[in-house]
C-alpha cells in the first residue's frame, strides 16, 4: 500500500518519505529539479510513488495541487560546472602510474598535456607566481605556507573532490595546510640512502657511511639543500629545521668535509646507481624501489641517527585556465584503484585508506617504505622556513657548491 503523508509532517520529512517510496536518491531528485523545475520534479516523484490521481496513465496533478500537498519546494541547487576540455599538468619524471593519464583522458574526454621537471628548483622557477601556464602540479608540502600567502595556489572546492573521503585520518588536516583547504596530500616518503651490495658488502646503518673515505668518488648526495643539510644535521644530533646560525655553520662545515669524497650531487639517483656510476647514494625511499627494477639486490636504510619523512601535494594554481578539469584530476588520483596503481608503479606510499588493500605487499609490508608507528614517530618532517631563514640555507648551499 502507498504510504500517506501524515497531518503536520514537515516538507523535509514528507519528501524523504516519498523519495524512499519511489526508490530515488536525493541527488536524483535535485537533478530533476535542476533540469525540469521544482513543480515538474515533484509531479514526477508522485507518479513514481504511484499515488492515486498521479499514476502513469492518469493526468498528473496540477503544480498548484502538488505544491499545496508538499509545501514550498527546496531551492534549486547550483549546477555542477562543466569541466574544460584541456588540462596542463607539471610533475616529476616517473612519478605516476603508466596508464593513469590515459585512463583519465578516456573517462572524461579531457586532453592532458603532461610535462616533466627534473628537480625542485626547475619546478619552482617555472611555476612562478600563478602556475606558469599549468593547472596542476606536485610541490613539496613545505612550500604550502608561502604558496598560500603569496596567492600562488587557489582554494580548493571540496564539493568537486568527493574522494577526499579516502584520505586516512592522519592526513585530513596536516599542519602545513589545515583541512587541506589548498592542497591534497599525494605521496609520502623517508629519506635515507641506497647502495649496491655487490660493491659494498655490508649492512650499513648510519649516516656516517656517506662520509666514509673508502667510498670516495663512488658516492652522491641528493642535489637538494634541505635534504643534504638534514642528513648532516642528524649526524650532528641537530634538528634538520634549525635556523640557528652557529648550528648551520656546523652543518656546512660537515658538508664541506664530505664534498671531496663525492662524485656528484645527483639529480638522478636512480639512474646514477643502476648504471654503476655510484655505489652508494643519498636517496628517497620510492627511488630505491625503482632502482630495484634494474638491480633487485639494491639495499636501502633509514639511518639510525634519525631521518626525514616528507610528502608532496597536488595543487590547483591561481592562474589555472582549467580549474574544473584540475579538480577532476585530483579527485581521479584519489580514487582507491588509481592511487594504488600509482603507488605500485613508483614505490611511494600514499595517504589513501581506500588504496591500502590494493597496494602490493612488497611495498606496504616493507618497513623501509611503510615504517611501523614507533619508527614513524621518530622521523622528522622538514618545516616551512621564512624567507630570511631559507636564505641562510640557500647562501650556505651556494657556497658549498661553488
Amino acid at each position: 500500500m502507498t504510504e500517506r503523508i501524515e497531518p503536520g509532517m514537515s516538507f523535509e520529512d514528507a519528501l524523504e518519505q516519498k523519495l524512499t517510496q519511489a526508490n530515488w536518491s536525493r541527488r536524483e531528485f535535485l537533478g530533476r529539479v535542476a533540469a525540469f523545475g521544482a513543480a515538474t520534479a515533484l509531479t514526477q516523484l508522485l507518479i513514481a510513488c504511484g499515488q492515486a490521481g498521479a499514476s502513469p496513465t492518469a493526468a498528473p496533478p496540477t503544480p498548484a495541487a502538488t505544491e499545496t500537498a508538499l509545501a514550498t519546494p527546496t531551492p534549486e541547487p547550483t549546477p555542477v560546472p562543466t569541466p574544460e576540455k584541456e588540462l596542463f599538468v607539471y610533475n616529476w619524471d616517473g612519478y605516476i602510474g603508466d596508464k593513469t593519464v590515459q585512463k583519465f583522458q578516456d573517462k572524461y574526454g579531457i586532453k592532458v598535456t603532461y610535462d616533466l621537471f627534473p628537480d625542485e628548483p626547475t619546478q619552482i622557477t617555472k611555476i612562478g607566481k600563478d602556475g606558469g601556464g599549468y593547472d596542476v602540479s606536485y610541490p613539496a608540502s613545505t612550500w604550502m605556507p608561502s604558496f598560500i600567502k603569496d596567492g600562488v595556489v587557489r582554494q580548493l572546492d571540496h564539493s568537486l573532490i568527493p574522494n577526499l573521503k579516502n584520505l586516512s585520518a592522519a592526513w585530513q588536516t596536516p599542519g602545513y595546510d589545515p583541512g587541506n583547504a589548498y592542497s591534497v596530500p599525494n605521496y609520502w616518503w623517508t629519506t635515507g640512502y641506497a647502495w649496491d651490495p655487490h660493491r659494498i658488502n655490508k649492512d650499513l646503518t648510519s649516516w656516517a657511511a656517506l662520509w666514509d673515505p673508502a667510498y670516495k668518488n663512488h658516492m652522491a648526495m641528493l642535489d637538494d639543500p634541505r635534504e643534504c643539510f638534514g642528513a648532516a644535521a642528524f649526524r650532528l644530533g641537530l634538528s634538520p629545521n634549525t635556523t640557528d646560525t652557529g648550528e648551520l655553520d656546523q652543518i656546512l662545515n660537515l658538508l664541506k668535509q664530505q664534498k671531496p669524497l663525492l662524485r656528484l650531487y645527483t639529480q638522478d639517483d636512480i639512474g646514477d646507481l643502476t648504471s654503476g656510476t655510484l655505489w652508494l647514494t643519498h636517496a628517497w625511499s620510492g627511488d630505491w624501489v625503482q632502482m630495484t627494477a634494474d638491480k633487485p639486490d639494491t639495499k636501502y636504510v633509514i639511518p639510525s641517527e634519525g631521518a626525514v619523512k616528507g610528502n608532496d601535494v597536488m595543487v590547483v594554481f591561481s592562474g589555472a585556465k582549467h580549474p574544473i578539469a584540475a579538480h577532476l584530476w585530483i579527485d581521479f588520483n584519489l580514487d582507491g584503484d588509481i592511487s594504488a596503481d600509482n603507488t605500485n608503479a613508483i614505490g611511494y606510499m600514499g595517504p589513501n585508506d581506500a588504496a591500502l588493500p590494493k597496494i602490493d605487499d612488497s611495498i606496504k609490508g616493507d618497513p623501509r617504505l611503510n615504517p611501523p608507528p614507533e619508527v614513524l614517530a621518530e622521523l622528522v618532517e622538514l618545516k616551512y622556513l621564512a624567507p630570511a631563514d631559507l636564505d641562510q640555507y640557500t647562501n650556505r648551499w651556494n657556497a658549498l657548491k661553488a
